[in-house]
């Protein structure tokens, strides 16, 4: 407060200076750095991407081998080749004697995949045959059962011996021959027959085996030679 002349009081305002608001800098600062880190993100999402498609992806590598067995020592391995070799030349030394099996195909009805014996081959003779291999069961859970596991005279060896007129099958390679997959038949023939085989060398002392019939050739439709038209003058 002034006295001016006159004893006039004057009163005199201050003007109090306000420092600048640096709250909207802040804000257009934060927002420009804010768009700039997402440009950055966004660019380099974009060079990631383009790597990918360009470099492939290694692909994983294959999965460990088994584990082999250790092989035998040099005298074992010499044995085992010896002992292979008597084996096929027993083999080569029995005289071949065939089983014919017929399975019922699908679509016989109830007697699907039901088997006979059809005939015994021996020594150039052909012996006929006409023998069931399977049965109805009496058991409510089992549909059908293996006659040999009933009856010893029933099994495939014992039936050919019986045919041929020989005490034993010692001289013979026995070849069960089946004129469809066992996949087509019965389980019970499957299992009953796979037991025949080992009963056979145990009670007839014959080698005895299963030989699945021979896929069906696939033949390829002849090609129709292309006629060429004609010349007409």
């Amino acid at each position: 407060m002034k006295r001016g002349g006159n004893g006039v009081v004057i009163r005199v305002r201050r003007r109090t200076r306000r420092p600048p608001d640096l709250t909207s800098l802040f804000d257009v600062l934060f927002i420009v750095v804010f768009v700039a880190l997402i440009r950055a993100a966004a660019a380099q999402q974009e060079a990631a991407e383009a790597t990918r498609v360009a470099v492939p992806e290694p692909a994983p590598p294959p999965p460990p081998a088994p584990p082999q067995p250790p092989q035998p020592p040099p005298e074992v391995a010499a044995l085992r080749t010896r002992a292979l070799a008597l084996f096929g030349d027993e083999l080569a030394a029995r005289a071949p004697l065939v089983i014919r099996v017929a399975i019922a195909p699908a679509d016989a009805g109830a007697g699907a995949g039901h088997a006979r014996i059809t005939g015994i081959e021996a020594g150039g003779k052909t012996h006929a045959a006409d023998l069931p291999l399977l049965e109805l069961s009496s058991d409510p859970d089992v549909e059908v059962a293996y006659l040999g596991d009933r009856s010893a005279d029933l099994r495939l060896c014992r039936v050919a011996a019986q045919r041929l007129g020989v005490p034993d099958l010692a001289r013979y390679l026995v070849i069960v021959s089946p004129d469809r997959p066992l996949s087509e038949g019965k389980h019970a023939l499957r299992d009953g027959l796979l037991r025949d085989l080992d009963r056979c060398f145990v009670e007839q002392r014959g080698l005895a085996t299963v030989v699945p019939p021979a896929p069906p050739k696939k033949t390829t439709p002849e090609k129709t030679p292309e006629k060429t038209p004609e010349k007409t003058l």
